[in-house]
């Protein structure tokens, strides 16, 4: 791949060269007759040309691991002939370069046998690997085709087959000693060009795993608040992770490790000053200024911002960044303000004629990012949800209104929650997935109550029926054979409300036989299909005092409830609030935020999520101060009482002001750094650390009893099961009655007509 970037003039890369030679060569001359300010001072064309070239420079690169995206733990692949597919996101419709994988792997061969890896991208086999030792490395690194992918994803398939060698005809083929291990620190890299980004659906594309959200510093007002959290909860539930970033401030402290200033800039003072090793403190608005112009060479240190949060803050401050380094170019360098006043304009963000709920495609620190109006957290929640994000193909937005269309139906399709109905083949073992938040199903008070799916399976070759197994958050919903004729079969699995989280994952796994009777057939995969009518019933919940009740219940609105002290804090607080939304179901769309004044107790008007406030009427079993933390069961004795905590986090659901909601509260004097949402399900009370959820109780049922209780309802089908049987019998019987009295009857008739005759007889005589 050539490398398309320009290179500097001949005249401007000789001209430095040759000013180095004549200042070593007269030094002494120079300090006598020359000032020292002019003395400094470089010839102008190495600072001109040095912005020019981070001007020139359109290439974004980027590195995604497995971890960051969600690959948490090794992949392992241990069957016989085993796969895994791996969606790695890249922007949609845009040219990649250098896109490379660099797959870290390695391997156990403990029973021999033929063992090969094959990796395939985008369905076409791309390397193969033979393994013969008995453990060993399997990592190598692959060169990815940079071809635009219109669905945004290059897809990576995993194969690992292993089968036995000089076996007789039915010999047990399976090698449980042979894996595969793919660790997540794997990566995936590859650069694009920041000019193929021309409107915000791909903008969003181009948006890294972890998204980092920019605000104007660590004190923000309510409404740039509000505007961050309700980006940073859409991103999550988009699969999107999120992360707060502020704009540096003077005497703020930080790593030049990672910064790049290049040579000819540093004769700059505010440039100087960021060329070195270890830590640094920014003493001006000139050195901000050079932080924010290093473009690429400073992004991943120390300046990320993928979205901004453009309120009038930010935006004054960033002028006011460029300003002070514009003075000081001008100064040292007068002849390369021009070149500086070119690169500001990919720099500095355009924000004319920006209105409040806008959102729209900027540039700024050099790359492409989306601005965000203070008051447009609803808008990007909304126009960036599954429903209607496809539509979003123009640089700027106004969203006044946008909003899924409310359904009346007792079901809602999977294909509706991003499950996408389609055919795959299935030697041996094949799952099919979908994702869906809780609040896109939970409505008008009611939850997901039945999974119903609809599929269909060629014959194979085996004699032995395939399985289907339904799951539900790693929940085992139910299973069926299938008859395997290439029709419609319909599963229908009852949902039990422990299985419900705020993130919820439906999982389908076909398993085939892959040899028949006797090993007479070969195995070949056959295909198997989820149809577009599988579909989730729904179902009115009664309102539960538990964390799956909550979520139903803020699916159709609530309140936000945070002390100011956050807003003074944001830098450390947003990422928490965040967080818990997320994890607890908050919607972003449909949520009114509150500030509560430090020190005054808060009343909610409706269902809340609140941090850190207090309230008239709190019937909460957690009690904190400091590090102090007391948990009473129902009757109000302490269940525990400890004291020495630290970075630690009580998420708890409770009542107040004859209001239901979920409160946080931080016990110690930090509270714990969330970097993902956890996982909540149906206890009342759960403690948070720095790792995520530490543990989670029901203190209104923890001996289980709605566990053991909770049977599934009995069907029309299950009634004719036993019904139809006992009907036949008891008619059965019934028969065997009448028939057994109707001998009597006839065999008293016949006795009574015997004594007669007889009786006649002797009369005759």
């Amino acid at each position: 791949m050539l490398d398309t970037r320009p290179t500097l003039p001949l005249a401007s890369r000789i001209a430095p060269a040759r000013a180095g030679r004549i200042a070593s060569l007269l030094p002494l001359c120079l300090s006598l007759l020359v000032p020292a300010a002019v003395r400094a001072a470089p010839p102008a064309g190495g600072v001109a040309a040095a912005f020019q070239q981070l001007n020139d420079d359109n290439w974004i690169d980027r590195r995604e691991t497995l971890s960051t995206l969600g690959f948490a733990t090794p992949l392992v692949l241990a069957s016989n002939d085993s796969s895994r597919e791996i969606y790695l996101p890249v922007p949609a419709n845009v040219p990649l370069a250098d896109a490379t994988l660099k797959m870290d792997a390695s391997y156990l061969r403990a029973d021999g046998g033929r063992t090969t890896m094959v990796l395939g991208v985008d369905t076409f086999p791309a390397a193969a690997r033979a393994m013969t030792a008995d453990q060993g490395n399997a990592g190598l690194t692959l060169g990815i085709d940079g071809a635009p992918r219109p669905n945004g994803f290059v897809r990576l398939s995993v194969n690992w087959s292993t089968m036995l060698s000089g076996q007789t005809q039915c010999s047990d083929p399976r090698t449980p000693g042979n894996v595969l291990r793919v660790e997540p620190d794997s990566s995936f890299s590859y650069r694009y060009d920041s000019r193929a980004i021309g409107d915000l659906r791909t903008a969003w594309g181009a948006l890294p795993a972890v998204t980092s959200i920019m605000v104007a510093g660590r004190q923000l007002d309510a409404q740039s608040y509000d505007t961050a959290w309700r980006i940073g909860v859409a991103l999550e539930r988009a699969g999107k992770h999120s992360t707060i970033s502020t704009m540096p401030a003077v005497g703020e402290r930080i790593d030049l490790s990672r910064l790049k200033v290049p040579p000819a800039l540093r004769v700059i003072p505010a440039f100087a000053a960021l060329a070195g090793e270890g830590s640094h403190v920014l003493k001006d608005q000139a050195e901000i200024g050079a932080l924010l112009s290093l473009g690429q060479n400073g992004f991943d240190g120390q300046l990320r911002g993928d979205i901004l949060v453009g309120d009038r803050v930010l935006l004054e401050r960033i002028n006011g960044a460029l300003d002070a380094l514009a003075a000081q170019v001008g100064t040292a360098a007068p002849d390369a303000s021009a070149a500086f006043a070119q690169w500001r304009t990919r720099l500095q963000p355009r924000t004319d004629g920006l209105q409040p709920t806008e959102l729209r495609l900027v540039s700024a620190f050099g790359r492409p990012v989306i601005l965000a109006g203070p008051q447009s957290g609803t808008a990007f929640a909304s126009m960036f949800d599954a429903y209607w994000r496809n539509i979003s193909g123009s640089p700027a937005l106004v969203a006044r209104s946008a909003h899924k269309p409310v359904s009346k139906e007792p079901y809602i399709l999977l294909k509706n929650l991003g499950g996408a109905p389609g055919s795959f083949d299935v030697m041996s073992r094949a799952d099919w997935t979908a994702s869906f938040d809780i609040a896109e199903v939970a409505s008008d008070g009611r939850l997901p109550s039945e999974l119903v799916l609809d599929v269909s399976a060629a014959p194979g070759a085996g004699r032995t029926p395939p399985v289907v197994s339904v799951f539900l958050n790693d929940v085992l919903l139910g299973a069926s054979h299938l008859q395997a004729n290439g029709q419609r079969e319909r599963i229908s699995a009852r949902i039990a409300p422990h299985a419900l989280a705020a993130q919820n994952q439906i999982r389908v796994a076909f398993v085939r036989q892959p040899s028949s009777d006797n090993c007479r057939e070969t195995p070949q995969p056959f295909p198997v299909a989820v149809l577009a009518s599988s579909h989730v019933k729904l179902e009115r919940a009664k309102d539960e005092d538990n964390f799956t009740g909550m979520v139903r219940r803020f699916a159709t609105g609530a309140e936000l409830l945070v002390p100011k002290a956050y807003l003074a804090d944001a830098a450390t607080t947003l990422q928490r609030v965040v967080m818990v939304a997320a994890s607890t179901g908050l919607p972003a769309g449909r949520t009114t935020m509150k500030v509560v004044d430090d020190g005054v107790q808060a009343q909610p008007g409706g269902n809340f999520l609140a941090f850190d406030t207090g309230f008239k009427d709190d019937k909460s079993l957690v009690v904190v101060k400091q590090n102090t933390l007391v948990l009473n069961d129902r009757s109000n004795k302490p269940m525990l009482d400890v004291s020495g905590f630290d970075r630690l986090g009580i998420v708890e659901v409770t009542q107040a002001g004859g209001q239901a909601g979920v409160v946080w509260r931080s016990v110690g004097r930090a509270a714990p750094a969330l970097a993902k949402p956890f996982q909540l399900s149906s206890g009342n009370v759960a403690a948070i650390g720095n790792a995520g959820l530490l543990s989670e109780i029901d203190t209104s049922d923890d001996s289980g009893r709605d566990y053991v209780q909770d049977a599934p309802s009995i069907t029309i089908p299950d009634i004719l099961w036993w019904v139809v049987p006992l009907s036949i019998i008891a008619l059965f019987v019934l028969m065997l009655v009448l028939a057994s009295r109707a001998r009597r009857r006839r065999a008293a008739e016949q006795e009574r007509a015997r004594e007669a005759g007889l009786q006649q007889k002797k009369r005759d005589e």
